[in-house]
């Protein structure tokens, strides 16, 4: 193999990849990336069997090839090379990675002990636009659960019917639903599937970073596939969906609240906020509504307490309800809006965190208080 490329660009698809690097697996050669060069491309893959990405370069290939180098020490390298050209080429058991008067040679694995867990193919894909994608998930991602030990609800129920995409995210504790209007293209596509958080925010933070354009995305019977089009080669994140059956989140809505608030979002999320700093050893954020106030009160023992009132427009009796302070105003910061309604129904059932889009919701589970 030997082919020459714009160290800029070369650098740029290396960053990105990193994330798909192993850094925990018993086969080494899951910390490299893979080189394959053909076709006046060079395809750079990196995976760690659980997510897998690959990117394009167009370049200059001499002769055809492929061979795994190590995926920091590699970047490393050529993030210090002089701003020339890179030329690599293999030789046996290396690769000599030179530019300008700097030359490296890397011991380097045979490409065929690398794991191939996706054929990126995009045949039979859809298209999305990257702002509604990436906006439904800044929504929901955050409600879905990190506990490997549950691995159902370390996904997202991602459904496209109708025209409309819908993400479901919940840890138990907590679920938020997003629903958001997709292209007329998309109309004519049915999906289902349960897929990684982790993939979906690798998807959302790279079509953040490229700005404007669109993700083309296959949902096949165990995978999910995402392609992200730049001028300076495409972007492809595969990873395998989740097997089993997601919770019916549609049975955890209540039908009614016999109470409900309206604060002004960023008021009540400085209160919050302020509060929460006393609400540690995952001890309540405690919620006192009376008449014509709000008070909230966060207490920890042997570390202190914080107390805060606000004016609310509330005539009911009075109820003291607690949750999670960070569930909590994630919630309220997930509203779109200048304001944001709380509704309960007692201090032991979900509470409901809404605002002006009815196509979002944000349910909360209680903490029972202790006086």
């Amino acid at each position: 193999m030997r082919l020459k490329c714009d160290r800029n660009t070369l650098v740029d698809k290396l960053t990105v990849l990193a994330r798909g690097v192993s850094t925990r697996s018993a086969l080494p050669v899951l910390s490299g990336v893979l080189l394959q060069a053909h076709d006046g491309c060079l395809d750079i893959f990196s995976t760690d069997m659980e997510l897998s990405m690959k990117a394009t370069i167009k370049t200059t290939v001499e002769q055809d090839g492929e061979v795994v180098v190590p995926a920091r020490l590699f970047t490393d390298i050529v993030k210090n090379l002089p701003d020339e050209d890179v030329v690599i080429e293999t030789g046996e058991g290396a690769v000599r990675v030179a530019a300008g008067r700097a030359a490296f040679n890397l011991n380097s694995w045979v490409a065929s002990d690398f794991p191939q867990t996706s054929a990126f193919d995009t045949a039979g894909g859809f298209i999305v636009g990257r702002e509604p994608f990436v906006a439904t998930l800044g929504k929901v991602g955050r409600a879905a659960s990190r506990d490997e030990t549950r691995p159902i609800l370390t996904g997202v129920l991602v459904t496209i019917t109708g025209g409309v995409l819908k993400m479901v995210a919940t840890d138990s504790y907590r679920l938020s639903v997003k629903e958001t209007p997709l292209n007329p293209e998309a109309a004519h596509h049915e999906v289902m599937a349960i897929v990684p958080v982790k993939a979906l925010n690798e998807v959302s933070r790279l079509a953040t970073a490229q700005g404007d354009g669109e993700i083309e995305i296959v949902i096949g019977e165990n995978q999910a596939l995402f392609r992200l089009a730049a001028s300076d080669g495409d972007i492809w994140i595969a990873t395998r969906l989740i097997d089993g059956q997601f919770p019916n989140y549609k049975q955890l809505l209540p039908e009614s609240f016999d109470r409900a608030v309206t604060l002004e979002k960023e008021v009540f999320l400085a209160a919050a906020r302020r509060v929460s700093l006393m609400a540690q050893k995952n001890t309540p954020l405690r919620l006192g509504f009376a008449a014509g106030k709000l008070t909230l009160r966060a207490i920890t023992q042997d570390i202190g307490q914080a107390e805060e009132e606000l004016d609310i427009e509330y005539a009911g009796e009075e109820f003291e309800i607690g949750f999670n302070a960070g569930f909590l105003i994630d919630g309220a910061d997930s509203i779109d809006g200048d304001n944001v309604t709380l509704k309960f129904i007692n201090p032991l059932r979900p509470g409901l965190v809404s605002g002006s889009d009815s196509g979002f919701l944000y349910l909360i589970m209680p903490i029972r208080l202790s006086n």
